[in-house]
Order: structure tokens, then sequence, then C-alpha cells
């Protein structure tokens, strides 16, 4: 297992199989672990899934990233499924959602809401949180950045029919990520669009992403001037908006960056 000394420690864990998955410990006291060998979403901007899908993690790999930070020293206080991978899609995650939160360590998610027919079922599970990513409020603009993910209009319409039935604290744990790129998803028509899609939702919080750069990826994120106009165009509008924190803005702390140093490492040439 390799560390490295940043205050995010990243953890890259072989499997049995010869594979590497990678962890993040945050400095905020999160352990972000993987739920999938590589991933099937294929977000242009995103290194984490340039080889595609592998496979899922099995529930004992799983357990393997925890028991790999605990071993590194590390005394994570909570758990997010944030890392490689779509939690959604694979059947170990619910269990051992379940189990940790009996071990009284709470766990997030973060998805892109596929696939759809498990999106109700993950929103009442007693998770600490679901983050749905967006990273775009028209559909052309999602199927350039998100291409594998469920349409936004569909998206919308399980919401929209499931919002009536969770609870307010419930609601209040639901949330959308929006991760900006200069270019992309940042223009006015675009946040427009983010807005009226928000509108049924006003409990959710809305978190606004910066990119961290990948060597060779023409993505890149708003200068902070137009983050920060981005930030108060939602706040104005009385949405529950929040920037990035500090720790998802170090390097290889945010979205999209993991396994970018670990594809010569595995024997086996897979990666996540």
């Amino acid at each position: 297992m390799q560390c490295d000394t940043e205050e995010n420690r990243v953890l890259s864990i072989p499997l049995a199989d010869g594979h590497l998955v990678e962890a993040v410990s945050y400095g905020s006291g999160s352990l972000c672990l993987s739920v999938q060998v590589g991933c099937a979403m294929g977000c242009p901007f995103c290194a984490s899934g340039q080889k595609g899908l592998i496979r899922n993690l099995a529930a004992g790999e799983l357990v393997q990233q925890l028991t790999a930070a605990r071993a590194a020293g590390l005394s994570p206080a909570r758990l997010t499924l944030s890392g490689i991978g779509e939690p959604l899609a694979n059947p170990a995650v619910p269990q051992f959602l379940l189990d940790q939160q009996r071990r009284g360590l709470p766990v997030s998610l973060t998805s892109t809401g596929h696939p759809l027919a498990r999106l109700a079922e993950f929103c009442r599970l007693p998770h600490n949180g679901l983050m749905l990513s967006l990273h775009a409020g028209r559909q052309p603009t999602r199927e350039l950045l998100v291409p594998r993910a469920p349409q936004l209009a569909e998206l919308h319409r399980v919401l929209t029919a499931l919002w009536p039935t969770l609870s307010g604290n419930r609601r209040r744990k639901i949330g959308f990520n929006y991760l900006l790129l200069a270019g992309h998803n940042d223009s006015e028509e675009e946040l427009a669009a983010l807005r009226d899609f928000l509108g049924p939702f006003p409990e959710a919080t809305l978190h606004l992403l910066e990119l961290n750069p990948v060597a060779g990826s023409p993505f890149r994120s708003p200068q902070p001037e137009r983050i920060a106009e981005i930030h108060r165009f939602f706040q104005q509008l009385g949405a529950n908006v929040r920037r990035a924190n500090r720790w998802r803005r170090l390097r290889r702390g945010g979205c999209g960056t993991l396994v970018v140093d670990s594809w010569q490492k595995s024997p086996t040439g897979g990666t996540e």
C-alpha cells in the first residue's frame, strides 16, 4: 500500500486479482472509498474512468480499504463512497452502508443517479448524505460531460415523484454536485436551466465543485471571480449553495483525479 504525503492521503490498495483501487483520506476526517474497479460513466474530464468499467468491488474489498486506512494510522470519522465508480450499480453497497452505520461510522454517497431504478432505494437508506452529480443544466451538456448517466428529465421525474414521500430530514441529506467547467456548463443559459431543475427541491444542497486539472486534459474550472459570481447567483435565489472546501481543492483531492499515477502500478495493466 502506498500513501502520498499531502494532508489528503491517497492510499493505493492492491486487490487479489492484481487490480488497484484508491481511497482518499481527507484532512477533514472523511475517508473516500472506491466502489468499482473503473467506471462506466465515461466522463471526459475524469481520469478515473478512462479505461471504462472493469468490475464491481466485493463487500470484502470495500472493507479492505477501511482496514488499509486504519493500518496506515488513520482513524476516519466518516466514510464517503465518492471515489471511483457508481455506488448505485454495486449490489454490495447497501449492506456495507448498513453495517458501517451500525458500527457508528456514518456513510455518504455520490452518484450520477444510475441506475435510476435503484435511486429510491438508496434515498431511503440510512445514509449520511446522497449527492447526485448533475454537472449540467441542459441535456446536451449532460450528454457531453456525463454521457452514460440518466437523462436530466428522467432524473428529475423520479426525484419529483419521490420528494413528497421523504421526511424533511431525509430531503436535507440529498444534494446536487455541479462540477464547474469553463466554457461547458458555466454559461447564463446553463445556470438558468440548473436553477429550474432545482426548483422543486428547495431543501437540497447545491455543491459547486472545482476540477483538479489532469495533465493533458483540456478541461478547467472557471476563474475564481466567475465561481464567486455563480455562487452569489444561487445565494440570491435562496438556494442552499456551497463551494468546494479546501480539502477538495488540494492536489488529488478533487473530482476525477484518482488513479492518475496508478496505471503503471498494476501488474495486470488493469486500473480503476
